[in-house]
Formats: structure tokens, C-alpha cells, sequence
């Protein structure tokens, strides 16, 4: 690694990351290689571009999307939504292969009638834009992207 390259923080570690909650629901539908064709934003609505302090937590073994807004709620956070993965993606371009990022605190209902959230998983370097059923198991690998509930409106 050389000294330039920018890495993915550590965990537990806050820094700065802006958000465009502008920008339309579906087009991170499109970032990620899908057509918008049958899938609606569920929410919720945020507005206005705003620099918040983000960290990486690991919530440990979670059953389901709701459970990890809970415990991530018990520890003092809110999750951050899908409206982050591309800043996100921009601001560490270079995946380091310790999990993939959840971005839970949006979901969307794509074409199969699923509810979906915002993530990002490692490929060879780089970052898969992608989606994870809301409803499905999420593994102690997985990496959550919070903000402090007391310097937070999302």
C-alpha cells in the first residue's frame, strides 16, 4: 500500500462524510447496474446536502434489518440510509476486505417485490454496489454505517 491511497477507517472510528439527501431514491437504484423499472422507494424522506460524522460499527449477529436499527439504537446510534453508499464509495474507493457495508436506515422494494437496503461488497480491490434483503440474516461480518443519535436528523 502506498502512502496516497485512501482506506476504508477503522472501526468505531467517526469522520466526515457528506450526504446529498437530494439526490433521487432511484438513482442508486441505477448506480448499482439495476433498472429503476418496478422498484419504489420506501423511505424515509430526508432532504438537503449536510456533512455528518459517520462511523463503522459491527452490530454482531443480527436477524433482520429492524433488529439492527434496535441495537444500533440501544448503543446510542441511528443508522445511516442507502443516500450514503455512493459519498461513501467515493471517499474510500478501495475496499478493504473486512466485510461488507450496510447502509439500513432506507429501504426500497425492488422488482421482486422485496424490501431491500443500500450495501456495498468487495470485489478484488474495489466495491460491488449492491442491495440486502431488509428481512434476511446479517452476519457478524457485516459493517454498519451510524451516526450519533444526538447529532442526528436523519
Amino acid at each position: 500500500m502506498t502512502t496516497h491511497e485512501i482506506v476504508v477507517p477503522v472501526e468505531d472510528k467517526w469522520f466526515d462524510l457528506e450526504i446529498d439527501n437530494d439526490k433521487n431514491p432511484l438513482a442508486i437504484v441505477l448506480s448499482a447496474g439495476h433498472s429503476a423499472y418496478n422498484w419504489e422507494y420506501l423511505g424515509p424522506e430526508l432532504r438537503g446536502r449536510q456533512t455528518y460524522q459517520v462511523k463503522l460499527v459491527r452490530l454482531g449477529y443480527v436477524c433482520n434489518v429492524e433488529r439492527a436499527r434496535r441495537k444500533a439504537n440501544a448503543l446510542g446510534y441511528r443508522l445511516v440510509g442507502g443516500h450514503a453508499r455512493e459519498p461513501f464509495k467515493a471517499k474510500f474507493p478501495n475496499n478493504d476486505r473486512k466485510g461488507p457495508v450496510i447502509f439500513g436506515a432506507s429501504e426500497w422494494k425492488d422488482s421482486y417485490d422485496e424490501v431491500v437496503v443500500a450495501s456495498l461488497d468487495g470485489f478484488e480491490g474495489g466495491w460491488n454496489e449492491s442491495f440486502s434483503v431488509s428481512g434476511g440474516y446479517f452476519g457478524k461480518a457485516c459493517r454498519w454505517l451510524v451516526v450519533s443519535k444526538q447529532l442526528s436528523n436523519i
